[in-house]
């Protein structure tokens, strides 16, 4: 009976501990960090950190760091990171990787969300959607690879041992960051965001040192405002306005190209070409004219 309770346990993502049991729910973790990020602008080449844009691969690297899992930057590379996994047994957190060119390289990277569906930066921004669509992206799926093993479980929500509690201050709490901390880690151990943390200590990402000094609670640093100075006053002066130039190309549709590969390949969205050409949906031809617009 205790085999049996054990191995129903591990089935469903327990872990005994301690002697209470914790439920590790990485996957879900990593879609409710990725969801905060819903309709923030896509932008190839975004760095990493920057959460004012993404680009499908800097989204997916800086959604598993912020829950402790450290994966490569590009697609290519996060491709070949963890272990394969079948189609058919694909679990939330798992990322998932196609080939939107047909030209046998992974080129765009989603995270699986559950139930057919894929978070992923794309061209409208963040969003759902349907990972294996019959009309886009099942034709384009490659593979699906787990990073989220038993041994990163472990790590991200491994507490430091005889880590010491966050100090008071007048302004609030400190902590000392502990060698093998991130700021996941300290997040959940104080039950607050990472986002807070950052915002309390003005950081621009998730890098911490050993040693390091965190703010935990209290109020973010001020920004000191310039001091104003009067001055005489300025002379208004004409202004010119010069009107801005948009740059036409027309591009010839050619086999195995879809709207989101032309549409990275001269920086516009997909919207913006359906707008300019007016379509009504994204399936396109071989030697279909499009009008791109810059």
């Amino acid at each position: 009976m205790k085999k049996k309770i054990l191995s129903i346990a591990v089935a469903a993502g327990v872990i005994l501990s301690g002697g209470e049991f914790a439920h590790a729910s990485l996957g879900d973790d990593i879609i409710k960090t990725g969801h905060k990020y819903l309709g923030t602008p896509y932008k190839y080449g975004s760095a990493f950190g920057n959460t004012r844009t993404f680009d499908c691969s800097s989204f997916t690297s800086y959604v598993f760091a912020q829950n402790g899992i450290t994966i490569p930057r590009t697609s290519v590379g996060q491709a070949s990171a963890g272990v394969a996994v079948s189609k058919a047994n694909l679990q939330k957190g798992d990322l998932v990787f196609y080939d939107t060119d047909f030209d046998g390289r992974v080129n765009h990277a989603g995270i699986y969300a559950g139930n057919g569906k894929m978070l992923n930066a794309q061209s409208n921004g963040v969003a759902y959607t349907d990972a294996f669509s019959k009309y886009y992206w099942g034709a384009r799926y490659i593979t699906g690879r787990r990073v989220i093993t038993q041994k990163a479980t472990a790590a991200a929500a491994k507490k430091p041992i005889q880590a010491k509690p966050a100090a008071s201050t007048g302004q609030g709490k400190v902590h000392k960051v502990q060698k093998g901390e991130t700021l996941w880690s300290i997040s959940k151990k104080y039950k607050t965001t990472v986002a807070a943390i950052q915002k309390l200590n003005n950081l621009k990402s998730t890098s911490l040192k050993v040693g390091q000094v965190l703010k935990i609670s209290g109020q973010a640093p001020s920004i000191k405002k310039a001091s104003t100075v009067k001055t005489a006053p300025i002379k208004k002066t004409t202004t010119v306005s010069i009107a801005s130039t948009t740059k036409t190309i027309s591009y010839t549709v050619k086999r195995g190209n879809s709207l989101w590969g032309i549409s990275n390949s001269y920086g516009v969205s997909v919207n913006q070409i359906m707008k300019t050409n007016k379509l009504k949906s994204a399936s396109i031809y071989p030697g279909q004219k499009l009008i791109i617009s810059k």
